[in-house]
């Protein structure tokens, strides 16, 4: 299932098919957990806060979750590349994370840049 983009703001933002899909609404959360043996990420959508959870927000009619500083500190480039996760359910996992968790699966191309009404892909 293709989950969800970085848009340039930082922000993960979800399609309205994978929010539905992953039952998302306010007063959810989302944990991250990175692999490093596996060079994995995880993302963990729990129904309680903690320290290190992002709480889910709609705008728009659209959910996402604010995770700029995240990305930053993983070095993800997303206001130079378009980057989408698609997501593997990964329920053997559910009870060591404590949560519902899916692997995210990067999908990374540059982002095309704008000149006026003339779009340049680089």
């Amino acid at each position: 299932m293709q989950a969800k983009t970085i848009q340039a703001s930082g922000r993960l933002g979800f399609t309205e098919e994978t929010a539905n899909a992953l039952d998302l609404a306010s007063g959810k959360f989302a944990k991250f957990a990175k692999d490093d043996e596996k060079d994995a990420l995880y993302l963990i959508i729990i129904n309680e806060d903690s320290e290190d959870a992002f709480p889910i927000k709609l705008s728009s009619g659209y959910y996402y979750v604010p995770t700029r500083q995240l990305f930053d500190a993983l070095a993800y480039d997303y206001e130079n590349n378009n980057i989408m996760f698609d997501l593997v359910r990964q329920s053997s996992l559910d009870t060591d994370l404590m949560g519902h968790v899916y692997y995210m699966k990067p999908r990374i191309n540059k982002r095309k840049e704008k000149y006026g009404d003339i779009i340049i892909n680089t």
